[in-house]
């Protein structure tokens, strides 16, 4: 049965995701959760050659101020990482069993 998972995005000192990693099935609703107030982010998938496809799990970015994402549903297992497509230091997995 597929769940809703949320990964939320914080500022303290610095941008964290939690939780990192995500752990969840084939199926389930992944979306992120902005509740950083200063800047938007864009979580995309970190591809074999350390580079960034902004639109794997979204087509924009996400604004500031708890703004939320759509909806990603895994369809195979994998580890996806992930990073920040407009500040790449910004990084997390998603672990799908």
């Amino acid at each position: 049965m597929a769940i809703q998972l949320m990964i939320r995005i914080n500022r303290n000192s610095t941008v964290t995701f939690s939780p990192d990693p995500l752990a969840a099935n084939t199926l389930d609703q992944i979306f992120w959760v902005n509740n950083d107030d200063t800047e938007p982010h864009w979580p995309g998938l970190v591809k074999s050659d350390g580079s960034i496809n902004p639109t794997f799990f979204m087509p924009n970015q996400i604004a500031q101020g708890g703004d939320s994402s759509p909806i990603f549903s895994p369809s195979t297992a994998a580890t996806l990482d992930y990073a920040c497509s407009l500040h790449p230091g910004e990084t997390g997995s998603i672990v799908i069993t």
